[in-house]
């Protein structure tokens, strides 16, 4: 196995097949499982564990004719990942703000100006 770019790793160079591991400890599953959706037209997707604190992401383009468009695509496999984490992030931390905004601007009760 060699590494290709940053981080990524060329499992078998016939089947240009590519390999992503991420850590369990910053990622949870559903960013994760969301940045996968995103990238299945385009790849078949495995996920495995790698041990206790990591998965293995192997990628297999759909389509051979583009190689130099798939390793960009998979380069910007993790940003997708940061991206739906951050926003999971947020959501925990600050979803409840706005629903309570959503509740306020739909309540049938006449609202006073602050």
């Amino acid at each position: 196995m060699k590494e290709v770019a940053k981080g990524i790793y060329q499992e078998d160079t016939k089947l240009n097949s590519f390999l992503i591991v991420l850590s369990k400890e910053y990622y949870e599953k559903e960013p994760v499982m969301q940045a996968i959706h995103e990238y299945s037209n385009d790849f078949t997707i495995t996920m495995k564990p790698k041990g206790e604190r990591e998965i293995s992401i192997f990628f297999t383009p759909k389509n051979d004719n583009q190689s130099d468009n798939h390793l960009d695509l998979i380069k910007n496999f993790s940003n997708k990942v940061i991206d739906f984490q951050i926003r999971k992030d947020l959501e925990k931390d600050y979803g409840h703000i706005r629903d309570v905004i959503v509740d306020y601007a739909y309540s049938p009760k006449k609202k006073k100006l602050m």
